[in-house]
């Protein structure tokens, strides 16, 4: 199926977020990721604002299983809080045009599941390498600790 479909005059594209948020995390959930994950990064999520549904959807992929979690506008701001403190947290427009080309993820972890999901075309196997490539592909760097609520604001809350 083509990531442009749509069903009767419901547009795929309005049923996703137009901007990412991808969460770089610097701790790891287990000691032995230390050695397979060298760099700051240890992990990686990503969440985005649906604003046809008035929701927020985040993807976190975990070697048991990934999670997908859908949960309304309203009551946000603990999830958003948790995928944001203490992370590194890259904000990426979804990207336009590109609905003909082939973006094949390899592998079964978090990096490559999350750049695939974002639509960054990009081999990289480890998060300080997405995190690379997603501020050369016009990622924005959103800082907590400077600006604790630019991620929820960017979508016009307060």
């Amino acid at each position: 199926m083509d990531s442009n479909d749509s069903f009767s005059g419901l547009r795929l594209e309005d049923c996703e977020p137009t901007d990412w948020y991808v969460v770089f995390d610097p701790a790891p959930a287990r000691r032995w990721i230390n050695w397979l994950a060298w760099g700051r990064f240890k992990h990686v999520a990503c969440f985005g604002f649906i604003a046809r549904a008035q929701t927020w959807a985040f993807f976190d992929f975990h070697l048991d299983r990934s999670r997908i979690l859908v949960v309304g506008d309203h009551e946000a701001d603990k999830l958003i809080g948790h995928y944001s403190i203490g992370k590194t947290v890259v904000r990426m427009a979804k990207p336009l045009g590109r609905e003909l080309d082939v973006n094949l993820a390899l592998g079964g972890w978090c990096v490559p599941a999350v750049a695939h999901i974002v639509g960054l075309r990009t081999c990289t196997l480890r998060p300080d390498a997405l995190f690379r490539q997603c501020l050369a592909n016009g990622g924005e760097i959103i800082r907590p600790e400077e600006h604790e609520n630019e991620a929820i604001q960017a979508e016009g809350r307060s």
